[in-house]
């Protein structure tokens, strides 16, 4: 019988309010039994709100909970590799936000330790489980557009379009700006679909000069594969528009990435729409998987060896632009 894996939340944010918390209580064979948060009213609300029996100020004192099988980290990422290794030192699995660390080299240090310990490392690249990137990444697999050629990325953003959270656009606390926060996730996916990159290109600059971090990118990848793709942001800008499409020898397939999205797929002879809703807690996909690792399922796919492929993307897309700003 599979026992039930019991979760701790270090930062109980608000990425932990609908996307991932509500997750790991309803996900099946899975519970969360004890919140950390620094400021102790809020994590003692959070407890409270969630039905959570048991809550820290402390992160050692969450890890060191003898009841705690599980770790889940939802800080920003300067505090990844911190939190990552005192998990893995009291043999608890775990399951970081992205993107994963802050470099290429704290992402080694986090998958070795987790590995001398002999725990999982996974990360929560929620997108690679949800039905809609699923049934994406089905459609171009299934030769509908024939052999893939060609990928377009693009996000606009306005000025004024700022995060909820100010350390979304601190260099020292992010990485970088809202590229590094949201593009993480579209470079982990495409790498799901079409594997590892061969070459990477970028420039950046920090065009408007809101914040401290960059704000405008482009980028252009090589996949081992031959498929070539092109990427385009912009956060300071007059209007909004976000999307991902694969251009293929005989269609094309497309969609928004970060907004409720259909699928659409493009051929010669037809158009086909697909409406696949998200789940109201998007997380709760890939928590499942990873319970199910847990209880001797099959391994969940989003790894801190693949995680640490996408950072190696972002460290090498902003590497001049990081170079100038020092």
């Amino acid at each position: 019988m599979a026992k039930i894996i019991r979760w701790g939340i270090i930062g109980c944010g608000d990425v932990t309010e609908v996307k991932s918390g509500p997750g790991l209580q309803k996900a099946a064979g899975s519970s969360l039994v004890a919140v950390m948060r620094r400021d102790a009213a809020k994590a003692e609300d959070y407890a409270r709100r969630h039905n959570i029996p048991r809550w820290y100020a402390d992160a050692g004192a969450l890890i060191a909970d003898r009841e705690v099988d599980a770790v889940y980290v939802a800080t920003p990422p300067s505090s990844h590799k911190d939190f990552v290794l005192q998990a893995a030192r009291a043999g608890k699995a775990v399951l970081v936000e992205k993107p994963m660390a802050l470099s290429v080299a704290e992402c080694g240090e986090m998958i070795a330790a987790c590995k001398a310990a002999g725990v999982p490392l996974r990360v929560a690249y929620y997108r690679r489980k949800l039905p809609r990137f699923e049934k994406m990444r089905s459609v171009i697999q299934s030769g509908a557009i024939g052999e893939p050629r060609a990928v377009a990325v693009r996000q606009f953003m306005k000025l004024n379009t700022q995060p909820a959270q100010s350390w979304k656009t601190d260099v020292a606390v992010n990485g970088g700006g809202h590229f590094v926060d949201m593009q993480a996730h579209t470079l982990d996916w495409l790498q799901y679909v079409f594997g590892p990159v061969r070459e990477i290109g970028g420039v950046a600059v920090n065009a408007a000069r809101a914040y401290s971090a960059e704000d405008t990118v482009s980028y252009s990848l090589l996949f081992a594969n031959g498929v070539v793709a092109s990427g385009l942001f912009a956060y300071t800008i007059a209007r909004a528009e976000e999307s991902v499409t694969v251009h293929g020898s005989e269609g094309e397939v497309s969609m928004g990435f970060f907004r409720p999205s259909e699928v659409k797929l493009i051929r010669s002879d037809a158009e086909e729409i697909f409406h696949m809703p998200d789940p109201p807690h998007v997380h709760q996909p890939l928590i499942q998987a990873f319970v199910n690792e847990l209880n001797g399922g099959p391994a969940l796919d989003s790894t801190g060896e693949t995680a640490m492929e996408a950072t190696r993307c972002i460290d090498e897309i902003l590497r001049k632009h990081r170079a100038t700003r020092i």
